[in-house]
């Protein structure tokens, strides 16, 4: 109970800045955590927290949770997972999203953007950095920091060390201290994340529609966490005056 109201407390307390929020914490299961930008101190993440630049996300072990941005991207992160949000910069012009992920294993589905709007999408991890383009793809990372990329649609380029190279859909790619190595097929390893992949798509594909619909989607998601998390404090104030 105690953890719950901290919870409650310090998402409260980060209210007033989320107008200005690119996405949120879609939906989790498990011990979730935040690190805001600026700050110092790691803070647990309830389902509707919102999602900014300089933000990082950690989860727990046998926990999960879902990103989504307002330009339709979605990321899932798997458990034991670490990443942070170093550039999210959207304009009319287009987008130049960057995330750092550190360890763990996370479904990227970055979305295309319509017309001719610009677009730079990049996730580092230690050992590579992938530049993608409306693209549909696991990464994982071991503790040692060996990176494993497995794309489902789409382009991706890869640097790793000296090397540049393209991957294709249906194909994989290692990178680790011996250098970057791609391959045209899916490892069985990467074809159980293709499973998963297959599994959410759909899902994805309609929440892009509600974000189409209205562009205020988001920010009425991150209000409705917000009422109930608002009415659940005042049940329980209610319970302890009577109590009293």
């Amino acid at each position: 109970m105690k953890n719950i109201l901290l919870s409650l407390a310090l998402l409260c307390s980060a209210l007033p800045a989320m107008a200005g929020e690119t996405g949120c914490i879609y939906d989790l299961k498990g011990s979730i955590e935040i690190l805001k930008s600026g700050r110092k101190a790691w803070e647990p993440a309830l389902k509707g927290r919102a999602v900014a630049e300089g933000d990082s996300i950690k989860t727990g072990p046998g926990a999960w949770c879902e990103i989504l941005f307002k330009e339709g991207t979605f990321v899932k992160m798997e458990e034991n997972s670490e990443a942070a949000a170093e550039s999210l910069k959207t304009s009319p012009e287009g987008r130049e999203f960057s995330f750092s992920f550190l360890k763990g294993k996370a479904l990227w589905m970055a979305a295309k953007l319509k017309g001719k709007l610009l677009s730079k999408f990049s996730v580092r991890t230690p050992t590579t950095v992938c530049a993608v383009r409306g693209t549909d793809f696991s990464i994982i990372v071991s503790t040692s920091g060996g990176t494993t990329v497995g794309l489902f649609e789409g382009k991706v380029a890869l640097t790793g060390g000296d090397a540049e190279k393209e991957l294709l859909a249906g194909g994989e790619a290692t990178a680790d201290a011996g250098g970057l190595t791609v391959q045209s097929r899916l490892s069985k390893l990467m074809k159980k994340e293709e499973l998963r992949y297959s599994k959410v798509k759909n899902r994805v594909e309609n929440l892009r529609k509600r974000l189409e619909e209205r562009d205020a989607f988001i920010d009425e998601y991150i209000n409705r966490q917000q009422k109930k998390l608002s009415d659940f404090d005042a049940r329980r104030e209610e319970k302890l005056k009577n109590r009293k």
